[in-house]
C-alpha cells in the first residue's frame, strides 16, 4: 500500500507493516483548517467552516480572492499515536500574533518570508507545519480523536491569512495544471531545505517569518459603493455666509441676539 510522507511525495510500504494502524493513521497526514480556525475575509475574521463557495478571501499578494472549491473531512488519530508526522501543530497563544491557540494540520503548508531569515534573500518558500514542531514553542497534539477539517481552493496557488497574520499556503482548485502567465508561485521547498529554514526560524527564536503582523488585523471591507452624502436639495450646511446661523448652543453668550 501507499502511505503519504510528505506534501511532495510518495513512498511504498512493506506488507509486514501492520496495515490497520497505517490505514488511521495516514488520515491525519494531510493539510487543510481545523474547525474554528478563522480566515481573513472581506467580512473580517470568519470561521473556516462558515465559508462557502464565492466567498472572498484575504490573500497576501493578489488582494481578496473568490474560493472556488471547499472539502470537508473528518480526521481520526488512533489511541497512543505519538508520532509528530501524524499531529496537528498547536501554536500556543501569542506565539506569533493570535490572541488564542491556533492548530495547524501537519501536512499544512504555511510561507515564509525568505527576507526575514536572510537579509539577502528574498521570495516566499512553502514549508509543511509538522517542521516547526518543538520550535519556538509549537508543538505536535492532538485536539481530540476526532476532530472535522476544512480545505479552501482557489484559482490559483495563494498564501491567505489565518488567525495571528499565520501565512497559509493554499492550492489552486484547477485540474488543469498550467501556470496562468504573470502569477506569482510559490515554491514548495524539498524536505532537507524546509528542515534548514525552520532550524534557522527556531534559532532566532521568531515566528515572523510565516506570520504577518498587518494580517493579523484584518478589517471588513464594504461590498457596496460609497458615495459622498450631500444635504437634501434647497437645505443649506451652517457655517458659510449666507447660510442659516449655527444653533444658539454652539454660539456664545455675546453673540446670541
Amino acid at each position: 500500500m501507499l502511505e503519504v510522507v510528505s506534501i511532495r511525495s510518495f513512498s511504498e510500504q512493506p506488507d509486514s507493516v501492520d496495515q490497520t494502524c497505517s490505514q488511521k493513521a495516514v488520515t491525519a497526514r494531510r493539510g487543510g483548517f481545523l474547525h474554528g480556525t478563522k480566515i481573513a475575509t472581506t467580512s473580517g475574521w470568519k470561521l473556516v467552516e462558515q465559508i462557502v463557495v464565492g466567498d472572498l478571501v484575504r490573500t497576501l499578494d493578489h488582494g481578496f480572492r473568490e474560493v472556488r472549491r471547499v472539502s470537508a473531512d473528518r480526521v481520526v488519530i488512533p489511541e497512543g499515536e505519538t508520532r509528530a508526522e501524524n499531529l496537528p501543530i498547536y501554536v500556543p497563544a501569542q506565539a506569533a500574533y493570535n490572541g488564542r491557540p491556533v492548530w495547524l494540520m501537519p501536512e499544512q503548508g504555511v510561507a515564509l518570508d525568505l527576507s526575514k531569515i536572510d537579509s539577502e534573500a528574498g521570495g516566499f518558500s512553502v514549508v509543511p507545519a509538522r517542521l516547526l514542531s518543538g520550535k519556538c514553542r509549537l508543538s505536535s497534539q492532538s485536539p481530540g480523536p476526532t476532530f472535522e477539517v476544512r480545505t479552501l481552493f482557489f484559482d490559483e496557488d495563494e498564501v491567505i491569512f489565518v488567525q495571528g497574520g499565520l501565512q497559509a499556503f493554499c492550492s489552486s482548485g484547477r485540474f488543469s495544471m498550467r501556470p496562468r502567465p504573470n502569477r506569482i508561485s510559490y515554491p514548495v521547498a524539498e524536505e532537507e531545505e524546509a528542515a534548514a529554514l525552520t532550524e534557522l526560524i527556531a534559532k532566532k527564536g521568531d515566528l515572523s517569518a510565516l506570520a504577518n503582523p498587518l494580517g493579523a488585523l484584518p478589517a471588513p471591507i464594504p461590498q457596496e459603493p460609497i458615495f459622498p452624502i450631500r444635504p437634501p436639495s434647497g437645505i443649506r450646511r451652517p457655517g458659510r455666509p449666507g447660510r442659516p446661523n449655527l444653533p444658539a448652543l454652539f454660539l456664545r453668550p455675546e453673540w446670541q441676539t
